[in-house]
């Protein structure tokens, strides 16, 4: 077990010893609905009888405050009641008498022994006995009282065992109260142990469905990856055939462009050619003009050279026109 387990354990252990007796009514004790009638008395009714009910062993000797202070005292502490008959007197036809020990109690939780009631007011005369109890606490309506305490009857909380001092032996009572406590403090460690080991059973199962959506997502980012990666190949090779047919086109465009060169170098030796041609026609028309003026007659040379120039000329032109299109 942990050292924080251990701290825990020992502080249910500690306020468990911590627990005092509490002052109650004895097993055989008879609970009723009697009323005070002054300071000693209290009264009932049973079967038609009225029953006029007095604490043994306990006088009043106060003054008519004092009674008056005390008789606010027992209706508020006397809600509740119960006796333990010693005697019962018939004192007429419809009356009798008990000599009792009286219980009170304003809710329940502790009980008074009217006994007791010297150590509350000084008005009142009776003999209270007090018994050594080491290491015991009690708590009464007319205070608490620790080692040294009032004989009377008292509740065990812990065990709900009602014993009554000086006969109980106490030290037997604080140890089935230590061993008491110790099984609390067990049974209080073994339901956070469940309580903790059900939680990380709930947890654990989280983490496993937490896992099984991780795993299904990463299914199907491998999946989609998969996708992109075929798509990545496909465009790829798209790509190479792009690249591929742009060379193609690349050489294509530089054999028409040596071809458009070409042309080019022809047509300028054609214009050389044609202007050539145009040089000897000027030529040949001033000689012809010449004989025409010299009286000479005989055949036009530009009957034959014409035509010639023309056709190459135009034929030139034409192909020139052509390649121009091709481009």
């Amino acid at each position: 077990m942990s050292k924080a387990k251990w701290a825990w354990v020992t502080s249910l252990l500690l306020a468990a010893y911590a627990v005092a007796y509490v002052s109650w009514i004895p097993p055989h004790a008879v609970l009723t609905q009697a009323y005070p009638m002054n300071a000693t008395h209290f009264t009932t009714y049973v079967n038609n009888t009225t029953v006029y009910i007095v604490q043994a062993n306990l006088s009043f000797h106060g003054s008519p405050a004092e009674e008056q202070a005390v008789m606010q005292y027992l209706y508020s502490q006397c809600q509740h009641m119960a006796v333990d008959v010693l005697n019962a007197t018939q004192i007429s036809e419809s009356e009798q008498l008990w000599l009792a020990d009286v219980y009170c109690s304003s809710d329940g939780s502790m009980w008074l022994w009217l006994r007791w009631l010297p150590l509350r007011f000084t008005a009142y005369s009776g003999y209270v006995q007090f018994a050594n109890a080491t290491n015991a606490t009690v708590i009464t309506p007319v205070g608490t009282f620790t080692n040294y305490i009032p004989a009377g009857w008292y509740l065990d909380p812990a065990t709900k065992a009602v014993f009554m001092i000086p006969e109980a032996n106490i030290t037997l009572l604080a140890y089935v109260d230590r061993l008491s406590a110790q099984l609390k403090a067990l049974k209080a460690e073994l339901d956070k142990s469940r309580a903790d080991a059900n939680q990380t059973a709930s947890l654990a199962a989280k983490l496993e469905a937490q896992a099984e959506r991780l795993e299904a997502q990463r299914r199907a980012l491998e999946e989609a990856l998969r996708q992109r990666e075929a798509e990545l190949t496909a465009l790829q090779a798209n790509l190479r055939a792009a690249q591929a047919e742009n060379e193609r086109l690349k050489a294509q465009l530089a054999q028409l462009k040596a071809e458009n060169d070409q042309l080019k170098a022809k047509l300028a030796s054609m214009n050389q050619t044609l202007a050539s041609l145009n040089d000897q026609l000027s030529s040949l028309k001033t000689q012809l003009e010449t004989r025409v003026s010299g009286g000479e007659e005989g055949p036009n040379p530009l009957i034959y050279v014409l035509p010639i120039a023309l056709a190459g000329v135009a034929a030139a032109f034409f192909i020139y026109r052509q390649k121009k299109a091709e481009e």
